[in-house]
């Protein structure tokens, strides 16, 4: 329970620690037709209670949509997972306009499953799930 004015963090011990490893993706489309190679990264976001939001990115990889590498993770306490919401989304890195959307996906964090993950992404403007567009996985969920 949430009361105005307490930071969960301050009252209550974190309950689970989430890990999330972001290992690689598969056949990512253009962001629109005509474009270039994309320069994909990972942006992972935790909605929820204020005292579990989080943002973390990877880095860019250049001119590699086909199947680019990150190998990349980190780990987080939360507070409140019964309410969180994980979502990752892909997008292309452009250092001259605003970064263009390619996929994301996004599931509550006490429907995700421990382990490593291959998640259909939803693509284009209507963010329909692509068969190909994959991003590959590892979650680790350890309650505290």
């Amino acid at each position: 329970m949430l009361l105005k004015g307490i930071d969960p963090r301050s009252v209550l011990k974190p309950k689970v620690k989430l890990g999330i490893g972001i290992i690689s993706a598969q056949y990512l489309p253009k962001s629109s037709p005509g474009k270039d190679i994309v320069d994909p990264y990972v942006s992972v976001q935790i909605f929820g209670a204020p005292s579990d939001e989080f943002k973390w990115k990877t880095k860019v990889i250049k001119n590699n949509g086909f199947n680019p590498i990150w190998n990349q993770s980190f780990e987080r306490d939360l507070y409140c997972p019964e309410i969180s919401l994980l979502r990752f989304c892909v997008k292309d890195f452009d250092s001259t306009s605003s970064n263009d959307f390619i996929g994301e996906f996004s599931i509550p964090v006490s429907s995700a499953r421990r382990g490593y993950s291959t998640i259909r992404l939803n693509t284009g403007f209507q963010h329909i799930p692509d068969d190909s567009a994959t991003l590959f996985v590892r979650i680790a969920i350890d309650r505290l």
